[in-house]
């Protein structure tokens, strides 16, 4: 493997990993990822809630954790 393509992987790495770990932390809180609903529009404002939810969270820890 070329040092380029060792990096590529350490960068996309990085990025996958926290990402992971975001949708780990609300599918433990939600219970599950699946999202029961009729219409698009409610879809996409319950995964926004979701997120607020979650982005309120980790505020909390940050704030609480003096980061």
């Amino acid at each position: 493997m070329t040092e380029w393509e060792k990096q590529g992987n350490r960068t996309r790495s990085r990025i996958r990993s926290r990402i992971e770990h975001i949708f780990g932390v609300q599918a433990m809180t939600a219970g599950s990822l699946i999202v029961r609903t009729i219409g698009l529009a409610r879809a996409k404002a319950k995964i926004g809630l979701r997120n607020l939810a979650y982005n309120m969270t980790r505020y909390k820890t940050l704030v609480h954790n003096g980061v």
